[in-house]
């Protein structure tokens, strides 16, 4: 029997135009934002790494060079997340035949600080569920990453226009399983250069 596979989406055709400048490649320590993100989803139950970005974002493709991951640069840049996250299912689709055995998850480029042993647990847990979205909560406040079976899927291509990824649950039939951990990291992001300054000092540790 063929192994359930889980493949990780990883958005990053923004424009980074609140922190002014591309912060996938600020630095945290000896790697930048987006390696140590590549580094948390390192884990054995994730089979492959997909990431979209814009077409002409030459530098970030040259930076994910020597990564272990698929860089998948559509002809129109995604205008949202929602259409970053058409293209990799389109990509997983085309390249994987995925069944519905199979699952993905979705974070957001810029989430730094997950550590391997944090996402290992949350695959763990999800391996475990009948569910069909989990969501991880700190506090009862959701984070990321959110875990989809690939039958989700075809309910993101038929989403309308001003839907966003939220609206599968929000106004859709899908009812989230919400999983309560203990990892305020699930909640962390990078939008401005305060909140790059804020994790520098919070997780100094790490980054050495």
């Amino acid at each position: 029997m063929t192994p359930r596979r889980l493949f990780a989406v990883i958005p990053a055709a923004g424009h980074s135009r609140r922190m002014g400048t591309h912060k996938l490649l600020l630095s945290l320590g000896k790697e930048t934002v987006i390696q140590r993100l590549i580094r948390g989803l390192s884990v054995s139950r994730i089979c492959r790494i997909i990431i979209v970005a814009r077409r002409a974002d030459q530098s970030f493709a040259a930076h994910l060079a020597g990564e272990d991951v698929e860089l998948v640069q559509p002809e129109v840049d995604p205008p949202d997340m929602k259409a970053s996250v058409q293209a990799a299912l389109r990509w997983i689709e085309a390249h994987y035949h995925p069944t519905e055995e199979d699952s993905w998850l979705l974070i957001p480029a810029d989430h730094p600080v997950l550590k391997p042993d944090l996402i290992e647990r949350l695959c763990e847990v999800w391996s475990q569920s009948a569910a069909r979205i989990m969501i991880p909560t700190f506090e009862g406040q959701k984070g990321h990453p959110a875990f989809f079976r690939w039958s989700v899927a075809k309910e993101v291509f038929q989403l309308g226009a001003e839907q966003g990824i939220n609206a599968l649950w929000k106004e859709g039939t899908a009812s989230p399983m919400l999983w309560e951990c203990e990892d305020l990291e699930i909640l962390i992001d990078l939008d401005t250069p305060a909140d790059l300054e804020a994790v520098r000092q919070r997780f100094a540790p790490d980054f050495e």
